[in-house]
């Protein structure tokens, strides 16, 4: 991962150094997208599954080609997503069977809101002469603006009928019903991913274009800043409990939006039509 890291950040800091050559080059396009998809937490934990959660975005991208091939783009995303944690398995398994113990769950929802900017190389081949492919590949740096966690407890049985393995765990919980807990998850400042931007325009006017596509991102560092909290005691996400590993992020998605040129046609180098 160190290496995979040092290597993105070559590769941005060789395209900042080469964009003052093309200050004047063609093809000067805004892109606007909406989108949405599944996000993953991966990481190993010493008990209960996770699951996965969703995520939607919206992007603002500005877009500039040095030929009618190679390019690049810096973009804006405003990302929300969620996750989840269920221990719902070992806390059943944790009950002697006995007719009068009812079971219990414990449920951990996981909500971030960010700021992400990729930094994107792009390849673009033309269909025909008023449809395009885009190939977009780089890094993205993302900044959390709110990490909060909320977990639930619902229908606990008699702490008499449970066995150590769950006492260890939510002693002080196991007579509650449906209570909640929530606070903030302690995240990293700045979290780094791979990004994959890939989409299919087609031209409407001279003036813009409609555009569909998808995105995928793997992280590539912890997205949490510590793993030192006793999970069920500190009143902590599980995400910085000493049960739980490296957490990476995994996004991905479907989008659509528009796009539009930034220069007068006569300017232009891309394709008939647009």
């Amino acid at each position: 991962m160190k290496l995979a890291k040092r290597v993105f950040l070559k590769l941005l800091w060789i395209l900042l150094a080469f964009l003052p050559q093309y200050v004047g080059a063609q093809d000067k396009l805004f892109n606007i997208s909406v989108g949405g998809g599944f996000d993953d937490l991966i990481y190993t934990q010493d008990m209960g599954r996770r699951y996965v959660g969703g995520n939607v975005m919206l992007e603002g991208q500005y877009q500039q080609f040095f030929s009618k091939k190679l390019g690049y783009a810096v973009e804006v995303q405003f990302t929300y997503l969620s996750a989840g944690c269920d221990f719902k398995d070992i806390i059943e398994k944790s009950f002697e069977e006995r007719d009068e113990v009812s079971y219990g769950n414990l449920y951990e929802k996981q909500r971030f809101f960010q700021i992400d900017v990729p930094v994107l190389l792009y390849l673009r081949l033309k269909i025909n002469c008023r449809s395009q492919f885009f190939f977009g590949v780089g890094p993205k740096f993302s900044i959390p603006l709110v990490s909060k966690f909320e977990y639930l407890t619902e229908s606990f049985g008699d702490g008499n009928n449970i066995n150590t393995e769950l006492l260890d765990v939510l002693s002080d919980r196991v007579n509650e019903q449906n209570e909640k807990k929530w606070g903030n998850i302690d995240t990293e400042i700045l979290i780094f991913s791979l990004y994959m931007d890939i989409k299919w325009s087609y031209v409407i006017k001279n003036s813009w274009m409609l555009h569909i596509g998808t995105y995928f991102s793997y992280g590539l560092n912890d997205l949490a800043s510590n793993h030192d909290a006793q999970f069920g005691f500190d009143n902590k996400s599980i995400l910085n409990a000493t049960i739980t590993g490296k957490v990476i992020p995994i996004c991905a998605g479907l989008k659509m939006g528009a796009s539009f040129p930034l220069q007068r046609k006569g300017r232009r180098i891309a394709y008939d039509g647009f």
